[in-house]
């Protein structure tokens, strides 16, 4: 009986240390809001619905709040350049928290050249996603029009709770 108490305490023991170091873990680890990749769906589909309204021809990219692409897609008769920059865009304007045309007017001013030293693209048609003041992802639009399509999007889909201004 004394062995079978001492095991039993010695379990209990263990469980509690196991207990309080997963709980402490805990407090170690962040929620990060992010836009989810049915949410870039609806961002793309709303931007395509712009750009056909308009009589553009665009690449479309939306990435998570780190840069991974959640969605991506260029028009019929659009040139590689207008996808590939709309990635680059979009990671950019994530990476700064700022849209790109906001980063080149501050390359251009020679405020911060680091955007293009490191990589950027810090050309018009990128902007940044927030939500309630967290980043969420970002938008890019490669092959004209600036970021005004990512805008309405952002706008249609996500509504007034979303911003593309750095809180």
């Amino acid at each position: 009986m004394g062995r079978r108490l001492l095991l039993s305490n010695v379990l209990v023991a263990v469980m509690t240390l196991l207990w309080v170091d997963g709980a402490a873990a805990q407090s170690l680890i962040g929620e990060q809001k992010t836009i989810m990749s049915t949410g870039a769906r609806a961002l793309v589909d709303a931007c395509l619905d712009y750009a056909r309204a308009n009589d553009l021809k665009l690449g479309i990219a939306v990435v998570d709040p780190y840069g991974n692409l959640l969605d991506y897609h260029t028009m019929e008769g659009t040139n590689v350049i207008a996808g590939e920059s709309a990635v680059l865009k979009a990671k950019t304007a994530v990476r700064w928290w700022r849209s790109t045309e906001e980063m080149n007017q501050r390359v251009r001013d020679w405020e911060n050249v680091a955007p293009v030293w490191i990589g950027d693209f810090p050309q018009r048609g990128g902007v940044p996603i927030f939500m309630d003041g967290t980043i969420v992802g970002a938008m890019g639009i490669g092959g004209g029009g600036g970021d005004v399509c990512a805008q309405s999007a952002i706008e249609t889909v996500l509504g007034p709770s979303a911003s593309t201004a750095r809180p």
